[in-house]
Formats: C-alpha cells, structure tokens, sequence
C-alpha cells in the first residue's frame, strides 16, 4: 500500500469520524462538537497539503475547441462532459501528440485525444494498449512517410520495434472527419479501431477481448457476407472496407460512431454487434 493512499484513507476516516462526532455533539450538546470540527480541520488541511498533485488537468483553453468542434462532446450532460475533459486530460498527459513537419497546436491536439475518448466512451477501463505516441502529418503521407498531393495514407497504426507503440495519422484528414457530420468517415476513429482490435495481439478485425466468445463466428460470418456486397455495389459501407477483414471492423467502426442511426437502419445485425464490443454493458 503506497504512503500516498495510506494518506488519503487516514484523512478520509478522520473526515467520517469527524461527521459521526458532530452528530453525537449535535444530539448530546457536549464537548464533542469541538474534537469534531478539529478533526475536519485537519483532514481538510492534510486533504490540501497531500492530494495528487500528478493528477492530470484540464486546460480551459481546451474546452471552447470541444464545443466548437466536438459534436458528441456538445451532446452530453454538464457531468458527463466533466468526465470527458478528465479523459481529454488523462490521454494527453500519458501519450504525446507530436506534430511531424508542423507546430504541434492545442486544437490537434485536443482533435487528437477526442478521437480516442469518443469510441470508447462505454470502454473506459481500456488504456489504448501500448501506445505512447501519436504522429501527425499536415497532410496525407506515402509508405516513406512523404507528405504530397498524391499521397494517399490517412493514417496507420504502427507495428514493430519501436512503431508498434505509435499510430500516424494526417491531420487533414482528421479535421475533415470533425467538420463534416454527414458522411461516414473519420480516420481517429479507423485508426483507433485498428488499435483495439490490436489489443489481443493481432489485428485481424476480431476484436477478440471485447468481443463475447460465441459471437466470434457469427460475427466473421457477418462480415464476409457484408464485404461480398460491397465488392458487388450492393452496399453503402465505404469500399476500402472489403480489402481485408481488420479493414472491414475499423470501417464500419467510423460508420457506427459517425452515423450511428443510419447504420441501425441499413445494417441492424452489424450495428446489434457494435454494440455489444463498443458498449458491454448492453450485454445485460
């Protein structure tokens, strides 16, 4: 047990104590009234002098870009965008966000951290796996790593030696992905797709410790039979999801979070599967 919790239960018993005491003085009128109010002293005191002071913090800078930007962010309760903030907070003071050929800027990288807590929303006990860095280019960038016009990579999640803690992503595209809300496409959301499916050791578009056990199979045969029909123009789901299985999950991934009603409407079975990786507690 570290000092630092030791700590904190020591003042957080004396601040119970303190309340018992109080009422015990307020039904008795005796002296106990006075070891109460000196107890709460000194727990508030102790609770000021030793709180976490690495507690990640919020900047209010970042908030206004939320609001402006953040569409999911604007749509939640006064205490849930709370929570958001702390997790806005806690990423950015664990995984650097560093701009490639371009100043790194609080509006990236609060896009950044947005696109992490967004998708898993109802999965806050997942940390993001092993990553410790995000690369942004300004824009799209080739297999060397080239920012051109004719670069077609939006982003990617990096695997061996040291890339398999980074993801890459283009900062175009990003920004395209928040500032258009009718279409499917986000690439933070693909590519932090792409790192939970990661999470079992193989990215492979079977998330397979989000996923129950028995809805594996149903779930690969779900897939196959969807990416069939985008391959035959009977689809509506973005092309680049019928090049592999992996690409398929982190696809209709930005489907599911982008346009989450029309994918119910369109694909019931794959946005019923989507539910029960993305938020367990429907399981129940």
């Amino acid at each position: 047990m570290s000092n630092r919790f030791t700590l904190k239960l020591f003042f957080g018993l004396s601040l119970f104590v303190a309340a018992m005491l109080g009422v015990g003085a307020w039904r008795h009128q005796d002296d106990l009234g006075a070891f109460a109010l000196s107890l709460i002293a000194v727990a508030s005191l102790g609770y000021l002098l030793f709180k976490d002071k690495d507690s990640p913090v919020f900047l209010d800078v970042w908030r206004p870009i939320l609001q402006d930007k953040v569409q999911f962010y604007k749509e939640l309760t006064v205490g849930e965008k709370m929570v958001f903030e702390h997790r806005i907070a806690l990423f950015l003071s664990t995984i650097e966000v560093t701009g490639v050929d371009f100043e790194m800027d609080d509006e990236c990288r609060v896009l950044v951290a947005a696109s992490s807590v967004i998708p898993f929303w109802d999965l806050p006990q997942w940390e993001y796996g092993r990553l410790q860095e995000v690369l942004v280019y300004s824009g799209n960038f080739d297999e060397n790593y080239r920012v051109g016009e004719d670069s077609r990579i939006l982003g990617m999640v990096g695997s061996g030696g040291h890339m398999d803690r980074v993801m890459l992503l283009s900062k175009k595209a990003l920004y395209y992905g928040f500032d258009n809300k009718t279409n499917k496409s986000h690439v933070g959301f693909h590519e932090f797709a792409h790192l939970l499916d990661k999470s079992d050791g193989e990215v492979d578009g079977i998330p397979e410790l989000f996923l129950p056990k028995e809805k594996v199979n149903p779930w690969t045969k779900l897939v196959h039979k969807e990416m069939q029909k985008i391959r035959e123009n009977e689809s509506d789901i973005d092309p680049y999801g019928a090049t592999s299985d992996s690409e398929f999950f982190a696809v209709i991934s930005e489907y599911y979070f982008k346009r989450p009603h029309l994918l119910e409407r369109k694909h019931a079975d794959l946005f019923k599967m989507l539910q029960l990786i993305y938020h367990p507690q429907n399981l129940a």
